[in-house]
């Protein structure tokens, strides 16, 4: 199977543990977001915390989608923590 680098940004409190963006290796067919996620936490202990404790919304080129969309190499993909304020 051939793999690709997948940049993804953290934005919010997310990009307080690891810094703004992290770099996954993903299967050139593609990741669901769940699996995204996962990898993200086994790969990067700091922000696994944050990923198992918040839900968070994932953007694949510029659009929010749900946690079945597919993440391919090349796509822009960005994570958002839950948003408040008045």
């Amino acid at each position: 199977m051939i793999h690709a680098q997948l940049d993804v940004e953290l934005c919010g409190r997310l990009a307080d543990s690891c810094g703004p963006s992290l770099r996954l290796t993903i299967p050139e067919n593609g990741l669901p977001v769940t699996a995204m996620l996962a990898s993200l936490a086994r790969a990067y202990p700091a922000v696994s915390d944050a990923l198992g404790r918040i839900r968070i919304r994932a953007c694949i080129n510029e659009t929010i989608v749900s946690e079945e969309a597919v993440v391919r190499p090349g796509d822009t993909v960005a994570l958002f923590p839950p948003v408040s304020g008045g």
